[in-house]
């Protein structure tokens, strides 16, 4: 089961709420002492703290963090021994965040959503992807809680990417649906995918 606090004001109680709502659950599931010392035998509770701009779960279940990373977005470099100045970037580029000025290539990274167009359609191959880190995402635990957060460095305008990755690294994804045309043809015809992939019951059994 997966419980979402969330609210589009700030300061509403969505933090008590969560915390709470955390300690309430992982209180039943403690059935002795020696739960509260190994997390992996008590319950398979997760928190995750996806308000990346101001973060503060943390504060109240005093996680022990176990693992850091820097998260961030692909954003344009350019070559300019290889480039033309032709302008095709910026044409391709929905978000304004690369500009051809004569004969030079402003990049804004704050506009930039790392969609990756601009690098596809450089005629010369001039433009290349680097990592922009933007924060950090991190986990470990909080007793029986296991526990995640994402922290947006100061002065960044987009916090998705960071709640995306963090989505990603926290929460695991116990089957992928193959793009497979036998699928499409099978439910649009009524079918289902199991009956067109069969080799997929046992898999969906087991999760």
């Amino acid at each position: 089961m997966i419980i979402t606090v969330a609210s589009g004001k700030g300061g509403t109680g969505k933090t008590t709420v969560a915390v709470s709502l955390a300690l309430s659950i992982t209180a039943d599931h403690r059935t002795s002492t020696d739960d509260w010392a190994d997390p992996l035998l008590s319950c398979n509770s997760l928190f995750l703290d996806c308000d990346v701009e101001e973060p503060n779960a943390g504060l109240f279940l005093k996680p022990v963090i176990e693992e850091r990373r820097e998260v961030g977005q692909m954003i344009p470099e350019v070559d300019f021994e290889k480039c033309t100045y032709c302008g095709r970037c910026a044409e391709v580029c929905q978000y304004h965040a690369i500009a051809v000025v004569g004969e030079k290539v402003l990049v804004f990274p704050e506009l930039c959503h790392g969609c990756g167009s601009c690098t596809l359609n450089c005629p010369t191959g001039a433009i290349r992807e680097v990592l922009d880190v933007i924060g950090t995402i991190e986990r470990g635990w909080a007793g029986p809680v296991e526990f995640a957060q994402g922290t947006m460095n100061v002065g960044e305008p987009m916090a998705v990417p960071i709640i995306r990755q963090l989505k990603q690294w926290a929460i695991p994804i116990l089957m992928r649906i193959p793009l497979d045309r036998r699928i499409a043809e099978a439910y649009s015809d009524g079918g289902t995918l199991v009956e067109a992939l069969p080799e997929y019951r046992e898999q969906r059994e087991d999760v």
